[in-house]
């Protein structure tokens, strides 16, 4: 790809809410950026963040069709991810989408056609693969630090769950929170998983299932190797944001564990006590949301295609889905309709 032309990168951030102010200040901090606009469906907001990061806001239509931009960040709700994609690519800019790429995969698969011939330049929001505890992780795996993976185990629990009035609008579990794991796993073991089952409930709040939801998952996974990897989710823990990662192989193991407080521990009659960790996402990854949104900008300045691409997007979201109907089901099911390829 050729890269552009350094006259400094005009950026346009659709999405003004609390993803938007987070990504904006990222975004300025880009030495290649010489130009931030601002867009939302509702333009106050685009007005409020504008005036505070500096930028400028202009009309969310106008911003969508327009040819002026080298690179858009869409951070909107997910149900519109899909529509703008679609409306922003053909003129020629980089995207980076926040995840998912939809709310299911009837929307996202009717978008391919559109959005395949851009694939290397649609970065999707999988920011646990650019904090530097998951990367460090990672560089061991490949360096043969435990051989083969065989078995891997990822936990993500939220400290607090969501309202039942606030998911009206949710993809879910699966889609929105498990998902990150499911890249995670493909990334890991590089590979693709072959087949699953995904145990679901409404365990936390019985009150989720009346409106079609579940907030505890346990999924088993198999990758095309032959590894077995166990991710488990939960909307809600009594101790904080619990983010773990263990790699095991025949030269032993790998973990990430979760960052607490200060490293001073405490021992008395009642025991030993340490710090208390994370209680949110970005108290977890401000880190790797910055690192990540440099290397998408780093990608724009020089051309280069992006990492996590469309079809790492694309392939999450099909684990999501096939993890749904397995927890419907109640059944194994297999995952090699796409084999790592998107339709």
């Amino acid at each position: 790809m050729a890269a552009v032309e350094k006259r400094g990168l005009s950026v346009c951030l659709v999405g003004c809410g609390g993803m938007g102010r987070l990504h904006g200040k990222s975004i300025l901090g880009h030495s290649d950026v010489s130009g931030l606009s601002l867009c939302d469906v509702d333009p106050s907001r685009a007005r409020e963040l504008a005036g505070e990061l500096g930028a400028e806001w202009l009309p969310l239509d106008e911003a969508l069709s327009s040819g002026k931009f080298d690179a858009f960040f869409v951070v909107t709700p997910a149900a519109a991810h899909v529509e703008q994609l679609v409306r922003i690519v053909p003129n020629g800019a980089y995207v980076f989408c926040e995840k998912p790429l939809g709310l299911d995969m009837a929307t996202i698969d009717a978008a391919m056609p559109a959005l395949k011939p851009f694939a290397d330049r649609i970065q999707v929001g999988f920011n646990r693969r650019f904090d530097p505890h998951m990367a460090e992780l990672k560089r061991r795996i490949l360096a043969g630090d435990i051989g083969e993976i065989e078995q891997l185990r990822i936990v993500s629990r939220d400290f607090s769950a969501p309202s039942v009035e606030s998911l009206d609008e949710s993809a879910g579990l699966l889609f929105e929170t498990a998902i990150h794991d499911f890249d995670l796993a493909r990334w890991l073991l590089d590979d693709e998983i072959c087949e699953l089952m995904c145990l679901g409930g409404a365990l936390v709040n019985p009150r989720f299932a009346s409106v079609g939801h579940i907030d505890t998952a346990t999924t088993i996974m198999r990758g095309a190797h032959g590894q077995q990897v166990v991710i488990q989710n939960s909307w809600r823990t009594s101790y904080g944001y619990d983010q773990r990662v263990e790699a095991f192989g025949a030269a032993g193991r790998l973990t990430v564990a979760n960052p607490s407080g200060p490293l001073v521990f405490h021992e008395n009659a009642d025991g030993l006590r340490s710090g208390p960790i994370s209680t949110d996402w970005f108290d977890r990854y401000p880190e790797a949301y910055f690192i990540q949104d440099t290397a998408f900008l780093d990608a724009v300045s020089s051309g280069d295609a992006v990492t996590p691409n469309l079809n790492d997007g694309y392939m999450a979201s099909y684990i999501a889905q096939r993890a749904s109907e397995s927890q419907s089901g109640g059944v194994f099911v297999s995952c090699k309709d796409h084999d790592g390829e998107f339709a």
